[in-house]
């Protein structure tokens, strides 16, 4: 073989290998969440292989408290990350470019898996009960603290007159005990172990009595990068997608994926939708303005990218 042709051969060889790689190799992706039942699909897809069948290569990163997502994907450390209307709208107002990529659950009255509940022995069992007493919620300006406030408000409480302070949902459970709270705004699956062993006691099921159908979380991501990796994000929800669907033919199975990821079960699962839309987010510009929050005038749709 002439070595003219033989280089060639060889070139076109190394050029076949370079485009094979290329077509199986893996969006590497760090995905942040928060322990809740909320982002079991993602979960789910993670540990049956969904992402890896999509070619996506997912670590899930716990996080303590929402707020502490949009920074980190700002910062490169997370690609997507859990988030909540009123994160985005955080986020918004800051001009930092941050976009709901997927929707997770929605909370309905007819499922209610957030409440107040009071520690034991507190003697708090109404809103007004909560004047001057310390209540944790999980993490300022976050959609169950802003919420929170917005409860109050219709129960005739001033948010000034309760000591709200910041604690993570698997802490609230300790601090009811060792009385360095007196209530906690507490989503599933948090609120049944608090309750199950006597901790603390329901107040209200305060976010079901304030909308009876409202989006509970999101997936974000930057803009830019949803634009740069349209396929990924595309890929990341069918992924969800499918994960919902194992869930609901395989719920023994889930609840074995929910416990390993959270260290214990909800008493249900939450109505996962992907669905987002600009009235679900308005309902929140609305009650953040109620409660004296300034939020800046922005077509609400450019919030969900599509």
């Amino acid at each position: 073989m002439k070595p003219m042709i033989r280089s060639i051969r060889w070139l076109s060889f190394a050029v076949a290998l370079i485009a094979s790689a290329a077509v199986h190799a893996q969006t590497k992706l760090n995905v942040g969440y928060v322990p809740t039942s909320d982002f079991l699909p993602a979960f789910v897809a993670k540990d049956v292989g969904i992402f890896e069948k999509k070619k996506l290569d997912v670590t899930l990163t716990r996080v303590a408290l929402a707020p502490n997502v949009p920074p980190a994907i700002i910062a490169g450390s997370l690609q997507i990350g859990m988030g909540t209307a009123t994160l985005l709208l955080d986020t918004a107002d800051a001009g930092l470019g941050l976009v709901a990529i997927a929707g997770t659950s929605r909370m309905t009255d007819k499922q209610p898996v957030v409440s107040v509940v009071a520690r034991a022995g507190a003697n708090i069992n109404s809103a007004a009960d909560l004047k001057g007493k310390r209540v944790g919620v999980p993490g300022f300006r976050s959609m169950m603290d802003v919420s929170f406030r917005k409860w109050l408000l219709t129960k005739g409480v001033k948010p000034s007159e309760v000591n709200i302070v910041e604690a993570s949902f698997p802490q609230m459970r300790d601090m009811l005990k060792g009385g360095t709270l007196d209530a906690v705004a507490v989503i599933e699956p948090f609120r049944s172990r608090i309750t199950g062993d006597q901790t603390g006691i329901k107040v209200a099921d305060y976010l079901a009595e304030l909308r009876p159908d409202m989006l509970a979380a999101m997936w974000l991501a930057k803009g830019d990068w949803v634009t740069a990796n349209a396929q990924a994000v595309r890929d990341f929800r069918e992924s969800l997608a499918e994960g919902m669907t194992f869930i609901a033919q395989n719920p023994d199975k889930a609840r074995e994926i929910e416990k390993k990821y959270l260290g214990f079960n909800a008493p249900q699962f939450p109505p996962y939708s992907l669905a987002i839309s600009a009235a679900d987010l308005e309902f929140f510009v609305n009650i953040s303005r109620d409660i004296g929050m300034e939020r800046k005038v922005i077509d609400l749709s450019t919030l969900i990218a599509k």
